[in-house]
């Protein structure tokens, strides 16, 4: 298997394989067509407003990683796509992803998770979005210091143990055990244009 490439469970053979650097399938989002008006004033103020209302595939992939605290379940869930760590096969599977000051994360219960393994072997891989916009977006796995896994997993765990989150866990989960067991990885995507946003909407600034 060629080291850019990856075979998605979707295709076989040459018809599922695509380039790892793939960044983006989707369509531009804007407002719906709506028919004519009569009055020639009120079309082209139809047309103005559609115009300041059209929001990019950018614009779409910026506010699906613009995840925070109050963001619900949905807006967590994402695929990943890993290559396996003895294999070498993708591997695509649906994960929660979080961010915390500014930079993304992975994360899971206490335990081993063979895409935690997957991304110790082979650290690229691609970030499927599917809440508000589909878009594959390459990133690389990076490991996390003990400050960062901390402050990481305190947030998670904020967010575990909310009431409409917390039911859908068989018991309540407990930092100790989190910080000893849980894997855990930063998610720097390729696109420093995301990286930079996401910072800059961070630290309360207007991104350029």
């Amino acid at each position: 298997m060629d080291s850019g490439t990856v075979t998605t469970k979707q295709g076989a053979g040459n018809e599922g394989r695509r380039p790892l650097t793939e960044r983006i399938q989707g369509e531009k989002y804007g407002v719906p067509h709506v028919g004519p008006y009569r009055n020639r004033g009120g079309r082209r103020a139809l047309r103005r407003r559609a115009a300041d209302e059209t929001v990019t595939v950018d614009d779409a992939i910026a506010r699906a990683l613009d995840i925070g605290p109050d963001s619900s379940a949905a807006e967590h869930t994402i695929d990943i796509t890993t290559l396996g760590r003895r294999s070498g096969i993708p591997r695509r599977i649906e994960v929660w992803f979080h961010r915390v000051d500014g930079r993304w994360y992975l994360t899971g219960v206490p335990g081993p998770r063979s895409w935690y393994a997957n991304l110790r072997a082979h650290p690229r891989f691609i970030v499927h979005l599917k809440h508000g916009v589909t878009a594959d977006l390459p990133a690389t796995a990076a490991p996390v210091d003990e400050p960062t896994r901390r402050r990481v997993i305190t947030a998670v765990l904020d967010l575990q143990n909310r009431p409409e989150i917390a039911v859908r866990v068989s018991q309540r989960q407990h930092l100790d055990n989190w910080l000893a067991r849980s894997p855990l990885v930063e998610i720097v995507f390729d696109d420093e244009q995301l990286r930079t946003a996401s910072s800059a909407r961070s630290d309360g600034r207007k991104p350029k």
